[in-house]
């Protein structure tokens, strides 16, 4: 197994759990529904930026 892609794997678990606490703990204001809309774009946006950051080999 490539150690690079190890990296990668960690790196994106560590993205998704910074994502979900951001969501659920500053953001206890909000709606439920609004939460999830706004955990859904924050990881998508992550998941486009680690597939981007991936193909230039950053």
């Amino acid at each position: 197994m490539k150690t690079d892609t190890v990296f990668y794997g960690v790196g994106i678990i560590f993205a998704l759990a910074t994502i979900l606490y951001f969501t659920w703990e500053y953001l206890f204001d909000l709606s439920r529904s609004l939460k999830v809309v706004i955990l859904a774009l924050l990881t998508l946006f992550f998941w486009f930026m680690a597939a981007h950051l991936k193909e230039r080999e950053v």
